[in-house]
């Protein structure tokens, strides 16, 4: 009871928090239609990869005019060690507006994602447990892209927003290829959607959920030809996709 009770006031007090911080970062010059429109315009869209993009939890800034510090992106790509190459699809999945910059979240970002109770712990001493349990604990495999502006984000159209991304991003493609996942079963657009393979996908659906893989092993079997596409290494989670005559037969993580 006293435990429950306590999670109760812990949650109160870091919603409170996030409230505060989040009335801190809102932009008094940018309209709320200007931002709902932005959202409806750019949010789940999908472009290719003009940069390569480190997977972590800072991404690329770029400022007003589209320009951004190469030296400084190449070695972020060295320190964290993955990215998300040149020509790769990505697509945005959420617009934060800050004060002075414009956050958009690429394939769910480049951070491992915490619920506010995944968050709390409880406990004595040096005895403490979460409140609740981690739901994925798979790695990110997304990134972000900052538009950072002198003192404060302007009302700027989507097509601004556009045109200042495209020193990064490629949006000639996306109708296209938005357009060929719509015409997917439902439940492999989920797939995609959550960036997983499923039974029964062909190759190209498999390249549109997870990108290319690390390594491909092809064999001729009694069954015709087998490919196995396998997606991440040690000390990480292991994916290995399994294709029959170029449709999914078997998935299997390790």
């Amino acid at each position: 009871m006293v435990f429950k009770l306590i999670g109760r006031v812990l949650l109160v007090h870091s919603l409170l928090f996030l409230w505060v911080i989040n009335a801190k970062d809102k932009n008094p010059h940018l309209n709320d239609h200007v931002q709902q429109e932005i959202i409806r315009a750019i949010s789940s869209e999908y472009a290719t990869l003009k940069v390569a993009l480190p997977i972590n939890k800072h991404g690329l800034t770029l400022d007003k005019n589209g320009k951004f510090d190469w030296k400084k992106n190449e070695e972020a790509l060295l320190h964290s060690g993955q990215y998300i190459a040149v020509g790769l699809q990505v697509q945005i999945t959420k617009v934060d507006f800050k004060k002075n910059k414009l956050v958009l979240e690429l394939n769910g970002g480049g951070k491992k994602k915490k619920r506010i109770l995944e968050r709390i712990y409880i406990g004595t001493g040096s005895s403490v447990t979460p409140l609740t349990k981690t739901l994925d604990p798979s790695n990110p495999q997304g990134s972000y892209l900052n538009i950072k502006f002198d003192k404060f984000i302007p009302n700027i159209t989507p097509e601004n927003v556009k045109s200042i991304l495209s020193s990064v991003l490629d949006f000639s493609k996306k109708s296209s290829i938005k357009n060929f996942i719509e015409t997917f079963p439902k439940e492999f657009q989920t797939a995609v959607k959550n960036k997983r393979a499923a039974l029964g996908m062909d190759r190209d659906m498999v390249l549109d959920s997870m990108g290319l893989p690390l390594r491909r092993i092809r064999e001729s079997t009694e069954k015709g030809q087998v490919e196995e596409w396998i997606y991440g290494e040690r000390p990480r989670k292991i994916i290995f996709v399994k294709f029959q005559e170029g449709v999914v037969i078997s998935i299997k993580e390790y």
